[in-house]
């Protein structure tokens, strides 16, 4: 046993002594290469071994790919005594490069690989080659044929380089990535001057030429001159950068936007000459001081001239500055320079807009005046990044920057040369007006422009025309014209996306070009641009949101608060309503989303609704346009009706697992092609494009780069030369195959008039914004349609009070005959699109009108609003409106008529059946609408035929998919009440505007309920579900756009919900109030039955879906914001008198009159203290005194709340009331407070010019005082028009 022990224990050693001896060993060698690899070199024998047998295979190609690239340049850069210059052989020899030794730095950083490396050509060493080797040995040579003379009088000389031999050491400088390449940059330089060794033969050629070193002290200079010229580029400490991933991302001197400045004016210019006189000033603007790209006009003989030019620089970086040199004229002599103001662009990087700067003009270090002038950066519009990280499509535009490049041509016609070899060069055009000409090359039927690109800012895309000439360079005669192509910008890009490279050119027998075109949008506003770059849909996205299921909880306490968000080209269109607390929403909405074009790509995105800070993402899916949008044979979209339902899985990015999904249909609706009047716009930009440069007689230069934009370039500026060629262009682009590709047939197209706009049911309004004067700077105009939650616009803020805004949106309009449009000026715009929940404290100014008659006045024409502030200032928005018919049959759930307030009359029960033992039961109802109580009845007692009379109103989202049911009790004191019975009410066979009576049957054992019905046609928004919602019993049940909730009559405790916030703590009892009937409407030709009043037909709807507040139809928005107006009935001034108060038993009863906004509530008025009569008697209140006025809308609510007055100690609530605008007459109103009433009497008298729109652009015929006033049936509409 102990042998046994003893061999275990030995093994065991022996094991474990190799082990440490082998991890000692390891350790030393890995310490001495690692100190080795500072020191030494490391061989590349592996490398050279590779090369030998590579460098047959590669070394033919790189000389080829050589030639083609040296001989392009030494085209472009022969000198004018010569004829050509060309690189006719280029070889490389047969023995390859060889790398000696490499050396690394391991104590480099982290992200930095830095090694020296020492190389070597030398083709003539042969000590190293096989005897094959020398046999096919090729030595390297290089052959430059100089032309003189010129055409057929010349001769070709070469010049011949051979037998070179280089070697060097260079230091390379990786910096590494973590993204794809994962190589950012490489930086290389020599370690000191490189052996270079050559034979030169200018003259003779093989046979008679000789070396030129051999001539004393030439090869020294030629040697210097080398090292002279490398060494600032690439010699130690110098290094030659190589943008490895800009190279690979195509990002190297890419335009980044659009620099606009204004320079306004200049005062206290003065001239530092001994006798300078008064100055003729001009101004011109550069980046850096180099090329000029604008220039002002002079101003004659004035210190303080005023230009109110503005300028357009498109710019690739933000690090330059912006030089404004000011001059004085001189007719004879050279211009006296007056100073330069600058302006650092990156002062754009935190703030985009810079307005009334002073900028101090310097010259010798002295100040010699000012320049006012304001500047504004417009970023290039990006689209969206995907769940991968990868960017989407950019949103459409009608303004940006066209990259035009012109890359090379084949195949010119070599007939229109003598000898058969063309000098071409290419010229670029826009609208027929030259922007950029290439450089001239030689001999070559077959040119590689080396720059005939060009960045030109295009600011309407749609009539925007590029073109390319390529002409043959004569020295003496007039060039000739080899070809010309012309196209249209949108054409371009529709033909490359379908791969489209190369393009026929047209008048010649032969030739090709290859083209590119790259498009970024830009935003650009002010006096450039069209419509500050809208883009006309061509149809609507229609977006039904069913609902979502097992959404992603990102709530630490509670759930998710999730809403649904229509994104486009990262621009939100339109959401629902938030759902509190709740991860299976069912929403039933219908956003809308104005679309362009079929690459489109919408985001329907479920976000989770946060109080503070961003909403955070719960996952998104997308809609696909093209999946929708087909043409059919004429041309015309097709429409897009199957609804089919998609269930889409939400995929958050950075998971790979989706979480819940969503339901939604989606639906296409093409726009009916509209003859609109002739655009002015080009017109319009033709005489602010040129700035008044035209007046001065100066020549203006020429320039529109990357960096700048000529207002002659601009669209529609073209002069009498560029005309004639744009007529020889038009002309020749009918024989141009490759645009009558992209041709369709002529769209037929309707004409619209105001007079025919009443056809059209559905459609799209659009508005421009254009100059406004307004009350206060730095607000914001929306435009809201109906009963949307989200504006459907937004503007940029307004930083003057007088601001020409140049900004173009669109609206969906359901129904054009009762829709109403609103435009409102806030102070700030709310990002999360929810100040419609009840929260418009930003907003200073409202002014609300129906839409057609709006349409009918602006219709194709500029028309000023007057929007009234609240306190009293006046606010004026030119206008001008276009409408666009959509070829939609509108869903009946959608209509206005399935929407609105529902009036009932509770009347009475017969014949209940017995719950208690005295034979007798203590009934009361309760009234459910979609599941939540709206309303409780009190409780009659001991009685089978309870008599109630009262009155209450709701209001009903959907009638199609409304579940209202009446449930009645037996009330027990002690024990849970007793179900007696139920019903349900079926409010969508309804007819609007007529009172119904009818008797419920309830489903016990006996019984019936009489109730009676009114339903009023209306808009409601709802703002938020759940939790916290304002739909259920202890919350108000939804906002009637223009009809507020309220109870009329006696109100028991079941609806607190409409009492909470006007009731105090000590209050319980309602005294009860004569119960008003329900008359029948009377036809007075302002507000007949039939207004939008039509019973829906219940045959034809589907209960399964339901019209709620949607928050959208919007385009392009600077800005998401929300927000429905409170009130907006009509406008005007209501008088009060608080008559008396009865039934309280303070001594001191006082009354305050509160206004109920969205604001919240607001005191307008506060009595002085009543004292009581007598004993029993009523509190009289002094009508002089007591008599105030309140500008407000006719639908407004007021609470009237009384209190028993302490002089000393705290006031006693006595109770609230409510009192609505709209019910008060001229006679005397009763309101129940508490235990007690108060008699207040009120008139209403209408504003003529405050809180319409019509009123405002002086509308001639009839207003249309009631909503729905004058409304036709829906039968003389067309949804489709007839073509």
């Amino acid at each position: 046993m102990l042998f046994v022990i003893g061999a275990f224990c030995a093994t065991y050693y022996r094991t474990s002594l190799r082990r440490v001896r082998r991890n000692a060993r390891d350790d030393i060698r890995r310490e001495m290469a690692l100190k080795g690899l500072e020191t030494d070199h490391e061989s590349l024998e592996w490398i050279n071994s590779f090369l030998v047998k590579f460098w047959p295979i590669y070394a033919p190609v790189l000389c080829d790919t050589i030639i083609a690239s040296v001989d392009q340049v030494l085209s472009t850069s022969t000198p004018a005594f010569l004829d050509s210059l060309r690189m006719k052989t280029f070889i490389l020899g047969t023995k390859p490069p060889r790398l000696e030794h490499v050396k690394t730095y391991p104590k480099s950083e982290d992200d930095i690989v830095m090694m020296d490396w020492k190389f070597s050509f030398n083709p003539n060493d042969t000590a190293d080659l096989t005897a094959r080797q020398l046999k096919n040995k090729i030595n390297p040579k290089v052959v430059l044929e100089v032309r003189v003379g010129k055409g057929l009088v010349s001769k070709g000389l070469d010049v011949i380089v051979e037998d070179f031999a280089f070697s060097g050491t260079m230091k390379v400088k990786v910096k590494l990535q973590i993204p794809f390449p994962h190589c950012e940059r490489v930086e290389i330089s020599f370690i000191g001057r490189p052996e270079i060794d050559y034979v030169c033969k200018p003259l003779g050629g093989d046979m008679f030429g000789f070396d030129i070193n051999v001539i004393p002290g030439l090869e020294g200079f030629i040697q210097e001159m080398i090292h002279s010229n490398l060494a600032p580029m690439m010699y130690e400490p110098n290094v030659f950068p190589i943008e490895i991933a800009q190279m690979l991302s195509g990002n190297i001197d890419k335009a980044i936007g659009v620099v606009q400045i204004t320079l306004h004016s200049a005062e206290g210019l003065k001239n530092p000459d001994k006798h300078p006189g008064i100055p003729d000033p001009y101004a011109q603007v550069s980046i850096n001081g180099r090329d000029v790209l604008g220039k002002t006009e002079t101003i004659q003989r004035t210190s303080t001239p005023r230009w109110n030019q503005t300028f357009n620089l498109i710019v690739s970086s933000l690090r330059d500055n912006i030089h404004i040199a000011s001059y004085d004229w001189n007719e004879y002599r050279k211009d006296k320079d007056l100073g330069t103001a600058l302006f650092a662009l990156e002062r754009l990087n935190d703030e985009h807009v810079h307005e009334n700067l002073a900028l101090e003009v310097m010259e010798g270090g002295r100040a010699r005046g000012i320049i006012h002038a304001d500047v504004r950066f417009y970023p290039v519009l990006e689209g969206e990044k995907d769940e991968s990280g990868q960017p989407g499509p950019p949103p459409e535009s009608n303004t940006g920057i066209a990259k035009f490049i012109v890359d090379q041509a084949k195949e010119l016609d070599g007939s229109k040369s003598l000898i058969g070899q063309l000098n071409p060069y290419a010229v670029l055009l826009l609208n027929g007006k030259e922007v950029q000409i290439s450089q001239k090359l030689k001999r070559t039927n077959n040119p590689i422009f080396p720059d005939a690109t060009k960045e030109l800012l295009i600011t309407n895309r749609k009539t925007a025309k590029l073109g390319l000439v390529i002409k043959d360079d004569r020295d003496i005669a007039a060039d000739p014209i080899l070809g010309s192509y012309q196209i249209k910008i949108d054409d371009m890009l529709d033909l490359m996306a379908k791969g489209q490279e190369w393009y026929n050119l047209a008048g010649t027998s032969s030739g090709r070009a290859k083209m590119r075109l790259e498009w970024r949008p830009v935003a650009l506003a002010g006096p450039s641009a069209v419509g500050g770059g809208y883009v006309t849909p061509v149809g609507v996205a229609r977006i039904h949101i069913q609902s979502a299921r097992d959404l992603r909880n990102v709530e630490t306490v509670g759930k998710s608060d999730p809403y649904v968000r229509a994104v486009l080209s990262g621009v939100s269109k339109g959401r629902t309503t938030t759902y509190e607390n709740n991860l299976d929403p069912d929403y039933d909405e219908v956003l809308y989303v104005p679309v362009h074009a079929e690459r489109e790509v919408i985001s329907i995105e479920v976000m989770d609704r946060q109080s503070r800070g961003s909403d955070r993402h719960l996952g998104s899916t997308e809609v696909k346009m093209t999946e929708y949008m087909h043409k059919g044979p004429d041309g015309e979209y097709l429409t897009h009706d199957e609804k089919s339902p998609i269930a889409a899985p939400l995929k958050l990015q950075g998971k790979d697992v989706p979480k819940g999904v969503l339901n939604f249909t989606c639906a296409f609706y093409p726009i009916v092609g509209v003859e609109e009047p002739k655009d002015e716009t080009a017109e319009l930009d033709d005489a602010r494009g040129s700035t008044d440069i035209r007046k001065s007689s100066d020549v203006r230069k020429s320039v529109e780069s990357r960096a700048s934009l000529d207002k002659k370039a601009v669209n529609g500026t073209a002069d009498e030369k560029a005309a004639d060629v744009m007529k020889k262009l038009d002309a020749q682009e009918q024989t141009q195959g490759d645009v009558n590709d992209v041709q369709v047939s002529k769209v037929p197209k309707i004409k619209l008039t105001a007079e025919s706009l009443d056809q059209y049911e559905s459609g799209l309004i659009i508005f421009r914004l254009e100059e406004s004067q307004l009350a206060a700077a730095n607000c914001h105009v929306e435009v809201l349609i109906d009963d949307f939650i989200q504006p459907a616009y937004s503007s940029s803020r307004a930083r003057s009070k007088t601001t020409n805004f140049n900004e173009t949106g669109d609206a969906i309009i359901r129904e054009l005959d009762v829709s109403r449009i609103t435009l409102r000026l806030v102070q700030k715009v709310d990002t999360k699109g929810e100040s419609g929940d009840g929260d418009e404290k930003h907003v200073f100014a409202k002014l609300t009108g129906q839409t057609l008659d709006v349409l009918k006045q602006g219709l194709y024409q500029t028309v000023p609003l007057t929007i009234k502030g609240e306190d009293g200032s006046t606010n004026v928005v030119h206008v001008n409106l276009r409408y666009l018919p959509i070829k939609m049959q509108l869903h009946p759930s959608e209509s206005i008529n399935n929407s609105g307030t529902l009036r009932v009359e509770v009347h009475d029960a017969a014949d209940l059946p017995a719950a208690d033992r005295n034979g007798y039961s203590d009934p009361y109802l309760k009234f459910h609408l979609n599941g939540k109580q709206v309303h409780k009845t009190e409780t009659q007692k001991k009685t089978l035929h309870p008599v109630w009379n009262e009155t209450f109103e709701i209001a009903v989202n959907s009638r199609t998919a409304a579940k209202f049911s009446v449930e009645c009790f037996d009330w027990d004191r002690t024990d849970s009440d007793d179900l007696l019975g139920t019903s349900v009410i079926d409010i969508s066979k309804l007819t609007p505007f007529q009172s119904e009576e009818v008797h419920l049957p309830l489903d016990g054992k006996s019984g019936t309920v009489r109730l009676k019905f009114l339903f009023k046609p209306d808009y409601v928004a709802k703002i938020r579900q759940g939790t916290t919602t304002r739909i259920g019993t202890f919350a108000e049940p939804g906002k009637v756009i223009g009809a507020p909730v309220k109870v009329i009559g006696k109100v028991g405790k079941g609806a607190s919900f409409l009492t909470k916030g006007l009731r105090r703590s000590g209050t319980k009892k309602e005294a009860d109030n004569p119960i008003p009937s329900i008359e029948e409407p009377v036809s007075n030709g302002t507000n007949p039955p039939s207004a939008a009043g039509r019973a829906l037909d219940a045959g034809s709807i589907t209960p399964s879906h339901r019209r709620q507040a949607s928050m959208g139809a919007a385009s392009i928005s600077p800005s998401i914001a929300g927000g429905v107006g409170h009130g907006v009935g009509e406008f005007g001034t209501a008088s009060f008198t608080i008559v008396s108060a009865t039934g309280y038993e303070g001594e001191h009863v006082q009354i305050s009159i509160k206004q109920t906004g969205p604001k919240g509530s607001k005191r307008v008025h506060e009595s002085k203290k009543a004292k009581m009569a007598g004993e029993g008697a009523a509190h009289a209140f002094d009508e002089h005194s007591e008599t105030f006025r309140v500008q407000c809308t006719a639908d407004t609510q007021f609470t009237v709340h009384v209190k028993d007055a302490h002089t000393f100690g705290a006031d006693k609530d006595l109770g609230d009331g409510m009192l609505v605008v709209s019910e008060s007459g001229n006679a005397p109103t009763t309101v129940n407070a508490g235990q007690g009433t108060v008699v207040i009497s009120s008139t209403f008298q209408p504003s003529g010019d405050a809180g319409s729109l019509i009123s405002s652009v002086n509308s001639p015929g009839s207003r249309r005082n009631k909503f729905l006033g004058s409304v036709r049936g829906r039968d003389a509409r067309s949804a489709t028009p007839a073509e």
